[in-house]
């Protein structure tokens, strides 16, 4: 089939190339910032239980994020693909690497919940949380893991409709269902309208009952509006093939989505030894902190299809285009959460909690790292140029770089010295050397592609 035969694909080799990204992005801007606000609000939600429960739900994010991060290498396998066979106008090749990558999605998701059930309480154990606090972490992932395929289907069906160039209604359903997590929320946790007081707990059901409005609206597009899915007996032909070449990009993006959270149990595990209001801290600036990148990580996941789509239809220039427009958006963008963050962090925090300690925390950390947030974009942009041209294990190696060589033992130096805020102010100076190093390597990775293909 012909590209010009392709029904209802934004076809993002032609066109303005600032509008394609503000398209791809704005939605998926509003679709996962709304995400993230809605845990903010639930993290108020548990903050109103008592500093205990905010402690556990602060050591939930490692776990949480990591199992998120695994099966959704699959995810950013599958998109690099799609989005180029998109661009070469190949739509049969489209269709079957979308049902492939749910079919090997579903055989991830089931073998992480299995581990992840076994082994959590040991996990936890590790990173340093107290007897008391470690209970409360147990009752929330007994059920929230069982939700595990609820987050990643819904994460891996909008990588797929990005790819082809839908962004909207993804985004649309990604915030309708975080407004529905905020009113459910409440309702579970303190009992409201009759229903039987959970607690903390409630968070943990509240997300599997979001989970399932949002999965059943993303396959409701991935099926009916772009038929993207094979539903016969040909469904698996050719699994091995697809499964070979998502892996091939995807199992890097494993290996890199998973440094981040197991760099973050160590980073807790090191502010555990300051108390649990510094980890309660911690974890509230990490929601503030994913809500300010929200935007730049929407625009480096924007730009993905955005390049594979032209990299596919051989534009080269619009390629060079869109990464001068996302670099200096990033810088721009991260001076701005600088001058708001910095100067108001402490104030926000101790509207959710005024424990001292806890709001003295997570004002230094809201003081120290936000002037990095712009270099930190430019190396996400740089990360995503990577995967888009099917050359992953640089972003891998750049987020050992970050993580491992830099970041962890920085901030095992610096807690001797300066405590909590000799961890905060290893984050960004590993923000920033990464971004450099992204920025350059990957200008020179794309120049030698462009000359090898000429």
């Amino acid at each position: 089939m012909t590209k010009a035969a392709t029904p209802n694909i934004q076809d993002l080799t032609q066109g303005p190339i600032q509008s394609h990204l503000i398209r791809m992005t704005i939605p998926m801007f509003f679709g996962i910032s709304s995400m993230i606000i809605a845990s903010m609000i639930e993290t108020i939600y548990i903050g109103v239980l008592g500093a205990n429960e905010l402690a556990a739900y602060s050591f939930t994010f490692p776990l949480i994020m990591g199992l998120s991060s695994l099966s959704m290498g699959i995810g950013t396998g599958a998109s690099s693909i799609i989005a180029r066979a998109q661009g070469a106008g190949d739509r049969q090749r489209v269709r079957q690497l979308a049902t492939h990558a749910l079919i090997l999605t579903t055989l991830l998701v089931s073998l992480l919940v299995v581990t992840g059930y076994l082994y959590k309480q040991d996990l936890f154990e590790i990173m340093g949380a107290e007897d008391h606090i470690l209970q409360l972490i147990k009752e929330y992932t007994d059920i929230w893991i069982l939700g595990l395929a609820l987050f990643t289907w819904p994460m891996l069906v909008t990588t797929i409709l990005r790819a082809v160039g839908n962004a909207k209604l993804p985004g649309m359903i990604m915030t309708g269902s975080s407004g529905l997590q905020i009113v459910v929320a409440p309702i579970m946790i303190f009992g409201l309208l009759g229903h039987p007081e959970l607690g903390f707990v409630g968070s943990a059901w509240a997300s599997i009952a979001t989970g399932l409005v949002r999965t059943g609206g993303m396959f409701w597009i991935l099926i009916k509006q772009e038929d993207l899915l094979v539903i016969n007996q040909r469904a698996v032909v050719g699994f091995m093939r697809s499964s070979r070449e998502i892996l091939y990009i995807g199992i890097p993006s494993m290996l890199n989505s998973l440094i981040g959270p197991v760099s973050m149990g160590i980073i807790l595990w090191l502010l555990s030894e300051h108390g649990s209001e510094v980890v309660a801290g911690f974890g509230i600036t990490s929601r503030f902190e994913m809500l300010a990148l929200m935007i730049l990580m929407s625009l480096s996941s924007s730009v993905g299809p955005f390049v594979g789509q032209n990299w596919g239809a051989r534009n080269i220039e619009r390629v060079y285009q869109s990464l001068s427009i996302a670099y200096k958006f990033c810088i721009g963008w991260g001076l701005l959460c600088c001058a708001l963050l910095a100067p108001l962090g402490d104030e926000i925090v101790a509207l959710i909690n005024d424990d001292p300690l806890l709001v003295e925390s997570a004002g230094w950390y809201l003081l120290i790292t936000p002037i990095t947030f712009g270099v930190l974009g430019v190396g996400m942009i740089s990360g995503s140029l990577f995967v888009a041209l099917g050359k992953p294990l640089p972003t891998t190696i750049m987020a050992v770089l970050r993580m491992v060589i830099i970041h962890l033992p920085l901030a095992a130096l610096l807690n001797i010295y300066w405590g909590y805020i000799g961890i905060f102010a290893a984050t960004a100076i590993a923000n920033v050397i990464m971004g450099v190093i992204a920025v350059t390597w990957s200008r020179r990775v794309l120049a030698r592609e462009i000359e090898l293909r000429s």
